[in-house]
């Protein structure tokens, strides 16, 4: 197990460091991922869990990977690579991938 003084940091404090970093608020980063500012605040002080389309949409919004906020990466920086390359994408071609991945997901929900 960790060191005591190695805490690891609750999804709340993740997600108020990711906030933070983007220089946002809790009503502007609750407009960005379509959630209630109420939300943000109950996440950032463990009061309530997020689902995991809140979780995506908290990731998306601070452009931080889900893992960051969950705790299984330590580092912010570099936390929304996913695929080899993807740091040399536009943040359309993001939107383009996102979007076949999307389609692709419904038509296994629809054809299943």
């Amino acid at each position: 197990m960790s060191n005591s003084s190695e805490k690891e940091l609750e999804f709340g404090d993740r997600l108020v460091a990711a906030r933070e970093a983007r220089g946002l608020n809790q009503t502007e980063l609750a407009k960005e991922a379509g959630l209630q500012p109420a939300a943000i605040g109950h996440f950032e002080r463990n009061r309530r869990k997020p689902s995991f389309a809140n979780v995506r949409a908290l990731a998306k919004a601070l452009k931080v990977s889900a893992d960051y906020l969950l705790g299984r990466t330590q580092d912010m920086q570099g936390a929304t690579t996913a695929f080899r390359g993807e740091e040399n994408l536009s943040s359309a071609d993001r939107e383009h991938i996102q979007m076949m991945i999307d389609l692709i997901n419904q038509k296994k929900r629809s054809d299943g």
